[in-house]
């Protein structure tokens, strides 16, 4: 079984495909940037084969030409323009163009080529304003109510891929990932919301100080977890339901972190200012998305809370050394 992921070399995208190498899964990364090299030497030396195609998902025959020159049996659908207010008030075409128009162009590129299945990534983001409210977020409970051209782009990206599904009969599975944090994650042109706990590790290998607004909460998801739960939303047919949540099922602070960091940086400092400007951390904390869904029909059981997340995020970083402070 030979899995395209398109945006494959952003850091969601790697992490599923290591999680995929190492199942012995072939894997074809489709992207408009390349893969760092330490990314694609350590995918190479997982077993299963990895390919990287640098292209744009809008381009309909650079689809076709991987679909047939891999043999895609499953995909992946992670290519997407993460774009924060300033880039939708300068490139909101651009924006519209890659996040609407390619999911079109892999969704008709995946039913010419007979798919098993499609996952399509979408983001705990859809549920907009209405993230705010209930105690958790639902998938058949809360409405959803993006506010912003990513949100409302991945909305209608899930709204596409099931008329695809109900109308041309393709296999298609939609994954609500909650912020998602981990290994590989960077700044890649292509992401304008980098998550506090890169920002807060970022600073602390700079021995930067760290000054937060709140203590900034939300159900942060590992890079690990995602790839686990996505590898299951490939393998798992049939699929009970085609909209799951993806997350950790538990919250933690921003400054829950800092303070892992600071006993682990010398010198690393932070604290919480209600003055400070909260432009990088968000302006409020969105509610966790509820995970019964996933746990209960895939069996998935999220491994990486805080304490395991950052003890994993660690000895990762001590295995790459200046992949992310010299960024």
């Amino acid at each position: 079984m030979t899995v395209l992921i398109t945006g494959g070399t952003g850091f969601v995208g790697l992490n599923i495909a290591e999680a995929l190498v190492r199942r012995g899964t072939p894997v074809v990364l489709f992207d408009i940037g390349a893969a760092p090299d330490e990314a694609m030497r350590e995918l190479s030396d997982s077993g299963a084969p990895v390919h990287f195609v640098q292209g744009d998902i809008r381009d309909r025959a650079a689809l076709d030409a991987v679909f047939a020159t891999h043999r895609v049996e499953r995909a992946v659908h992670g290519a997407v323009i993460t774009a924060d207010a300033d880039r939708e008030a300068r490139d909101a075409a651009t924006i519209v163009a890659v996040n609407m128009l390619g999911t079109v162009a892999l969704l008709e590129a995946a039913l010419q080529h007979g798919l098993a299945r499609v996952v399509y990534l979408s983001s705990s983001s859809v549920y907009g304003v209405n993230g705010f409210d209930d105690a958790t977020l639902d998938e058949a409970m809360t409405p959803a109510l993006p506010d912003t051209l990513y949100s409302i782009s991945k909305h209608a990206g899930e709204r596409m891929a099931l008329r695809y599904h109900d109308l041309r009969g393709l296999d298609v599975v939609c994954a609500r990932l909650s912020a998602a944090f981990g290994p590989w994650e960077r700044d890649t042109g292509f992401r304008d919301t980098l998550s506090p706990p890169f920002r807060a590790t970022l600073a602390a290998l700079r021995g930067e100080t760290v000054v937060l607004p709140r203590p900034v909460g939300r159900d942060w998801v590992y890079g690990r977890d995602v790839a686990a739960a996505v590898a299951l939303l490939l393998e798992h047919a049939p699929a009970a339901h085609r909209v799951y949540n993806v997350g950790p099922g538990a919250e933690f602070t921003a400054a829950d972190w800092c303070a892992l960091l600071a006993e682990r940086f010398r010198g690393f400092t932070w604290s919480i200012d209600e003055t400070a400007a909260s432009a990088p951390w968000g302006d409020r904390d969105r509610r966790p998305l509820a995970i019964d869904r996933l746990t209960s029909d895939l069996g998935y059981v999220p491994r990486y809370r805080l304490a395991e997340a950052f003890d994993d995020y660690m000895t990762w970083l001590d295995r790459h050394p200046g992949f992310v402070d010299g960024l």
